[in-house]
C-alpha cells in the first residue's frame, strides 16, 4: 500500500504531550502507519499484527480509506 495523507491525517497518531503520541483505533485495531501495521491486543489471545501489504491488511486499509473519506466529507460539508 502507498502512503496514504487522507487516512493519516484521520487515524494517524495524536500527540498527547510533548514527544508522546497515541495511536488512533480502527475496527479494534490500533493503526501503526510508520510501522505500515494494524495492530489487536485482544484480552484472552495473542497480540495479532497484520502488515498493511497483507491480503488481510490491504482489505482494511480500503475499508479505512473510504472510512477516513466519509469522515472528512462530513467534517468539512457542514460548512458549506
Amino acid at each position: 500500500m502507498y502512503r496514504c495523507f487522507i487516512c493519516e491525517s484521520v487515524f494517524g497518531p495524536k500527540a498527547i504531550a510533548a514527544g508522546v503520541s497515541q495511536l488512533q483505533t480502527f475496527n479494534g485495531y490500533s493503526v501503526d502507519f510508520p510501522l505500515r501495521q494494524f495492530r489487536s491486543l485482544p484480552r484472552d489471545a495473542r497480540l495479532q499484527f497484520i502488515d498493511f501489504d497483507s491480503p488481510k491488511g490491504l482489505q482494511l486499509c480500503a475499508v479505512m480509506h473510504e472510512a477516513a473519506i466519509n469522515h472528512l466529507n462530513k467534517k468539512f460539508t457542514k460548512f458549506a
